[in-house]
């Protein structure tokens, strides 16, 4: 086999991979909404996820778009829009926010700003195996529907695009800087469910 067909096939084989283990949590999820999440996710021996995320920046990333700040970082990478508009702040400031539809799915609310499933995926098989699970029906597994967030998901917003991206916002152990570190920014929205064993 010629050195470009091994590449070829190395290539596809990758993008069949991660096509595969993308569609394992999302195939047939459709969005629910936080307030579904909070059903489950805020109990108090399991750590009140939810409580957690909406005290913390996420849950108002549409409402650091209509800052002054905002306007001038907008402004700044010659954005047209106010920011709470455009397209360009929306994907990464409101979740599952489609640019070419210029909306959301149905469920999620854009005062929401970045939910449960900007991280998590779409939770509708989540949902419904979580349901299951209640019932009674201990073969059903709610946390195989899910996506855990790590830190490729969260790169996809906190990334040398944002236009109040610092190339030297955290501090490493060995003294270097980075724009984005998962464990230091993981450490302040951390809502594990300590019901669980790690």
């Amino acid at each position: 086999m010629s050195h470009g067909k091994v590449i070829l096939v190395s290539v596809f084989s990758v993008a069949l991979a991660l096509g595969m283990s993308a569609g394992a949590f999302a195939q047939d999820a459709a969005y629910v909404g936080n307030t579904q999440c909070k059903i489950c996710h805020n109990k108090k021996e399991e750590g009140e996820q939810w409580t957690k995320w909406k005290a913390e920046g996420h849950s108002k990333a549409l409402e650091t778009l209509k800052s002054d700040a905002a306007k001038a970082a907008a402004q700044k990478k010659g954005v047209t829009k106010p920011p709470a508009e455009a397209p360009e702040c929306l994907k990464c400031h409101v979740t599952a926010y489609d640019a070419a539809a210029g909306k959301c799915p149905e469920k999620i609310k854009m005062e929401d700003g970045v939910q449960c499933e900007s991280c998590h995926g779409a939770a509708s098989a989540h949902a419904a195996e979580g349901k299951k699970f209640k019932s009674g029906d201990k073969t059903a597994k709610p946390a195989e529907k899910i996506a855990k967030a790590d830190e490729k998901v969260c790169k996809t917003c906190h990334n040398e695009e944002s236009p109040t991206w610092k190339a030297d916002r955290y501090k490493l152990a060995d003294g270097s800087s980075s724009g984005f570190d998962f464990k230091q920014a993981w450490a302040k929205i951390e809502h594990s469910n300590p019901a669980k064993k790690k």
